[in-house]
């Protein structure tokens, strides 16, 4: 069976992808060894070019099988594990093994080359062989000193024998790096998955309703999407038009107060008016001045009085200026001693401008009140706009 016809059964590698992949191992081998640029460098970098044979095995992976040759050649072929046994027991140079579940590709050969390289650098740097040649270069350093050997040439032999010793077990204990004959056990029991899956009726339906519920699951999302960017939408709409709200919202409350703060100065200034004191003095009497400085303070209520009850007012103050004449006049020509002037009655204030007045100082208090309640409506309204605004 040839790699070609096991390539078609198994749907693997073909011919040429198996001797460029062998050719990619052995570029990106000898690339890494030279990059490193080890102290000692391995065998299989030393020995090149190589004959290579690509076996493509029965179980969908292949090895390949590295023999020194005059100029590089490059075989594939599909092969039994017996011929692989018999080609190893015969002896070959180097082995690489791949499986099937690592890739036949170019830059798999390239990663697995690289890989190897840096492996037996790696060993050649560890192994008791190293040790033991680099001893050997002193020892023959040491006997290539002519001069010692000439002074004590017994003494020089013993001295070489006993520490070339070691170098012989060290070199009898050693053996190959890489065991072939396991990689190649190792390659045969690896065993691939099936290729195939046979289903049943029920594992059909199955995986139906398992792709009938990945669908609605994947309009749901959907859905939700949709349904997240139009709230999304909304809140963002919403935002605006809270903002346009709000500043409304102030100007506004700005005119209302306005208008409010204006309305009530108009009429504080009104009440205050309607109370001012007319600013007239009587230096005769101090009762009197009294009497007249709250009459003037409340001369708007004293206005809004009948005209009846001002003439009569007015005729009544004016008997009485004549009584007064008279009884000047009338004292005038008596002539008594010294006498203590008599006691003028306090003058009684008409019942009419009493209820004036408590008209008008029950008027101040309601616009006190109000006052009070638009200050209060004032700091409560700047408290909620400083909340607002943190």
């Amino acid at each position: 069976m040839n790699a070609r016809q096991s390539s078609q059964k198994g749907r693997g590698p073909t011919d040429i992808d198996l001797a460029n992949y062998a050719k990619a191992y052995m570029a990106a081998y000898m690339s890494a060894v030279q990059s490193e640029s080890p102290e000692h460098i391995p065998q299989f970098y030393k020995n090149h070019p190589y004959g290579v044979e690509v076996c493509y095995m029965p179980n969908g992976s292949f090895c390949m099988l590295f023999e020194r040759a005059e100029r590089p050649t490059i075989a594939v072929s599909g092969q039994e594990w017996d011929y692989v046994m018999g080609k190893i027991m015969s002896g070959v140079f180097y082995l690489a093994t791949v499986y099937s579940h690592e890739g036949a590709s170019v830059e798999d050969a390239s990663s697995r080359g690289r890989r190897d390289a840096i492996r037996d650098i790696r060993a050649m740097e560890s192994s008791d062989i190293v040790d033991a040649t680099r001893q050997l270069e002193n020892i023959v350093r040491e006997l290539s000193d002519v001069n010692q050997w000439m002074k004590n040439p017994v003494k020089m032999a013993d001295s070489a024998l006993a520490r070339l010793e070691p170098l012989k077990q060290t070199i009898a204990r050693s053996g190959p790096i890489m065991d072939k004959m396991s990689m190649v056990d190792g390659l045969r029991r690896y065993s691939t998955g099936p290729s195939e899956m046979k289903l049943d009726s029920d594992g059909i339906e199955m995986l139906s309703s398992v792709v009938k519920q990945m669908t609605d699951l994947s309009e749901l999302l959907r859905d939700v999407k949709l349904q997240g960017e139009k709230l999304e939408e909304i809140e963002n709409h919403l935002r605006t038009e809270v903002h346009d709200f709000k500043i409304e919202l102030d100007k506004k409350i700005a005119k209302g107060l306005g208008v409010i703060l204006s309305t009530t100065d108009r009429k504080i200034d009104k009440a205050f008016a309607s109370i001012q004191p007319s600013q007239q003095e009587d230096e005769s009497d101090d009762s009197l001045d009294d009497l007249y400085s709250e009459v003037n303070s409340l001369r708007e209520a004293v206005d809004q009085l009948n005209a009846e009850e001002k003439d009569d007012t007015d005729e009544r103050l004016a008997a009485l200026s004549d009584e007064v004449l008279s009884l000047k006049d009338a004292i005038s020509n008596i002539k008594v001693p010294m006498i203590e002037p008599p006691v003028m009655p306090e003058p009684k204030i008409p019942a009419e401008l009493l209820i004036g007045m408590r008209d008008v100082r029950g008027e101040v208090g309601q616009i006190n009140l109000r006052v009070k309640r638009i200050e209060e409506y004032l700091t409560a309204l700047s408290a909620a706009r400083r909340s607002s605004n943190r």
